[in-house]
């Protein structure tokens, strides 16, 4: 599949992903706007059609596999403890369909594009260890917005920060796993963008 025509799949598939998620919220869609998973998927689709640096695709590719492995592994798996199969369900087929679509997927998509168009400068430690910012920003606003709410089955978003079910010590453990995921993925693209010397860049 060439570079173009991989990228032109991925806006195709975020853009129905994000269309169809939106219609199945109904009388809640700006809500989806707090949800990681939406967050990073507007973002990378705002990069794939206008453009942006090699650090923030970078980022945004690494959170969009990081989404896919916990949907897959965590929120679709109904041994997981934290399943959300429950929940899409009840919501339909359109948010089924848009669901797979966005965590399913674009993350290969994208992961596939940004190794077909590796940055040209290798990634330092720092920048891999930068990765956490933004998810740690939207944790606390998370935390923060659930404990001041009004009791809700979904003020937290997702079971696996869900408070009042599992408590603090839980939600933090969950965080640091999905934190060392995120380090992992990013220790990895900074690996794949040393290129030996004398070697061609893509």
């Amino acid at each position: 599949m060439s570079g173009r025509v991989l990228r032109c799949s991925t806006v195709v598939v975020l853009a129905v992903g994000l269309a169809l998620a939106f219609a199945a919220a109904r009388d809640e869609p700006l809500e989806l706007l707090l949800y990681f998973t939406v967050q990073v998927d507007i973002a990378y689709l705002a990069v794939l059609l206008l453009g942006g640096g090699d650090r923030l695709r970078t980022a945004l590719t690494v959170y969009l596999v990081v989404t896919g492995l916990v949907f897959v592994l965590v929120l679709a798996n109904p041994w997981s403890g934290y399943t959300m199969a429950t929940t899409a369900d009840a919501r339909g087929t359109l948010s089924d369909t848009g669901n797979l679509l966005l965590h399913a997927v674009a993350p290969p998509l994208a992961a596939a594009d940004w190794l077909a168009r590796r940055p040209r400068r290798a990634l330092a430690p720092a920048y891999v260890v930068g990765l956490l910012a933004y998810p740690l920003v939207w944790l606390t606003a998370i935390l923060v917005r659930g404990a001041g709410l009004s009791r809700a089955d979904d003020r937290y978003l997702y079971p696996f920060l869900d408070v009042p079910r599992i408590g603090y010590p839980a939600v933090a453990g969950n965080a640091l796993v999905f934190a060392l995921v995120v380090l992992l993925l990013g220790l990895g693209a900074s690996r794949l963008t040393r290129h030996p010397a004398g070697a061609p860049t893509p």
